[in-house]
C-alpha cells in the first residue's frame, strides 16, 4: 500500500468518529497521531485526551476558549507528539522521521550500549524505535520529553555554566564520534527538569502542571540540578574516520547562517558546529537576539574572546571544540565562588532588580547552607532517562 494511500485511509476512518465541529480544532497532523492511537497504546503509550479517538472538545467554538483548556493545547510541531508512559506515567516525545534523513541511525547510535553509559554522552537518548504500520519509509523515535533550556531562567552564572559545559562536552563527544550536528542552536537543545519541578509539568504549556490544575512550581537548577541534552539530529551527518571528512554546505540555523553559508562556500562542517555554538551563547548571553527581541545578560564578558574566536568569519580560524573545551575550562577555573554565585540579570531587568538582589543574598546563603556548589554538578542527580 503506498504512503499516500495509507495516510488517506487512516484519515478517513477517523472521520465517522468526528462531527463537524469535533474536527474544528484538529489539523490533518493531528489526525495521523490520533489514527496510530492504538498502535501507540499497545506499546505502553498514552496520549493525551485530546488525540484519542471519539474526543469531543471540552471547550466551546472560538479564537481564545482552546487557550484556556487542557484539551485546547494542540502540538506545535507536527512530527513530535507528547505521551505518558504507561507502565510508570513517564513523559515521552515521540517524533515521526522519514529513514531516508538517517536521523534514526544518528540518534539510536548515541543511544547504544557503549555510548549510552558515557557521562560525556548529552545526545538524548532515544528509548525505542517503532516502526510505523504501512510505511517502510517512516519511524517513529521514542524519547524522554525535555524542556527548552532557558525555561525557566537561570538564576546564577554558576547555573549558565553547567549549561555550557553539558553542551561543549557533548558536541565535543559528537565531533569525537566522527558525527556534526550541523544545527545545534539552542532550539535543539533540551533540559531534563524533571528533578526541579515537584510535580510534572504540561508539556504545551510548560507553566501548567500536566493534569491543568494549577501552576507548575519548581526548584532552582542549585538546588535540584537539571541535565542538558543535544536533540534532532535531522540535519546530522555520521562520516567515516578511515576517510577524508568531506566538506558540507552550511546551514541557517537559530535564525543565523554561518558567513560560509552565505557566502555559499562548502567547508568543514564541524567548523560550523563551532560557529553555531558561539553565536547561540553570544545571542542567548551576551549581547541578546534582537530578531526575538531578547535581551543578553550580565556576567559573561569573561567569555567574550572565546566567542569571538568560534564565530571568526574564516572556519579554519576557528578553534575545535576539544580547543574550546580546553580554554573554556581555563576560563571556569579562574572565576571566584563569589562570581559563580552572583545573579544572572537580564540586561531589560529594571524595576524588580533592587527587590531581586536582596532576595538572592538570603536564596544563596540558604544554598551554601544546603552544601550546594556554585556550579550545579548532576553527577550525583538519579537517571531519571530510562
Amino acid at each position: 500500500m503506498g504512503n499516500y494511500e495509507y495516510h488517506d485511509r487512516i484519515i478517513g476512518s477517523l472521520l465517522p468518529t468526528h462531527s463537524s465541529s469535533d474536527l474544528y480544532a484538529l489539523d490533518e497532523s493531528e489526525l495521523w497521531w490520533i489514527g496510530h492511537f492504538e498502535f501507540l497504546k499497545n506499546h505502553g503509550y498514552m496520549m493525551r485526551p485530546r488525540y484519542r479517538p471519539g474526543w469531543k472538545p471540552s471547550y466551546k467554538p472560538g479564537i481564545l476558549e482552546p487557550l484556556f483548556s487542557e484539551d485546547g493545547q494542540s502540538q506545535d510541531h507536527p512530527y513530535v507528539m507528547d505521551a505518558l508512559r504507561i507502565s510508570d506515567s513517564y513523559m515521552v516525545a515521540m517524533k515521526r522521521v522519514k529513514v531516508s534523513t538517517g536521523e534514526d541511525q544518528v540518534a539510536t547510535f548515541f543511544s547504544n550500549e557503549q555510548h549510552n553509559t558515557n557521562p560525556r554522552n548529552h545526545c538524548i537518548r532515544v528509548l525505542e524505535v517503532l516502526s510505523v504500520p504501512g510505511d517502510d519509509n517512516e519511524k517513529i523515535l521514542v524519547m524522554p520529553w525535555l524542556r527548552q533550556v532557558m525555561d525557566p531562567r537561570f538564576r546564577t552564572i554558576g547555573e549558565a555554566v553547567q549549561f555550557f559545559q553539558e553542551i561543549i562536552e557533548g558536541l565535543q563527544y559528537m565531533h569525537e564520534n566522527n558525527v556534526a550536528h550541523r544545527d545545534c542552536a539552542s532550539n535543539n537543545m533540551g533540559m531534563d527538569a524533571n528533578l526541579m519541578f515537584t510535580r510534572q509539568y504540561h508539556p504545551i504549556n510548560p507553566k501548567k502542571r500536566h493534569n491543568w490544575s494549577g501552576r507548575a512550581l519548581h526548584h532552582s537548577r542549585t538546588r535540584c540540578t537539571p541535565k542538558y541534552y543535544l536533540i534532532d539530529f535531522g540535519q546530522s551527518r555520521a562520516y567515516n574516520p578511515s576517510e577524508s571528512r568531506p566538506s558540507e554546505y552550511a546551514l541557517k540555523s537559530g535564525g543565523y547562517t554561518p558567513p560560509e553559508g552565505d557566502a555559499g562556500i562548502p567547508c568543514d562542517p564541524l567548523a560550523t558546529d563551532v560557529y553555531i555554538l558561539g553565536t547561540m551563547i553570544r545571542t542567548s548571553f551576551l549581547d541578546g537576539d534582537p530578531n526575538v527581541s531578547k535581551p543578553g545578560v550580565y556576567g559573561f564578558e569573561f567569555l567574550r574572546p572565546l566567542v569571538n574566536d568560534m564565530i571568526a568569519d574564516d572556519p579554519s580560524s576557528r578553534p575545535t571544540m576539544a580547543e574550546v573545551a580546553s580554554r573554556f575550562s581555563d576560563l571556569i577555573a579562574k572565576l571566584r565562588w563569589w562570581k559563580l554565585r552572583s545573579r544572572a540579570v537580564q540586561k531589560d531587568e529594571v524595576l524588580a532588580k533592587p527587590f531581586r538582589a536582596v532576595y538572592h543574598v538570603f536564596w544563596t546563603v540558604s544554598m551554601m547552607l544546603l552544601l550546594k556548589p556554585a556550579i550545579p554538578s548532576p553527577k550525583n542527580a538519579p537517571d531519571v532517562l530510562q
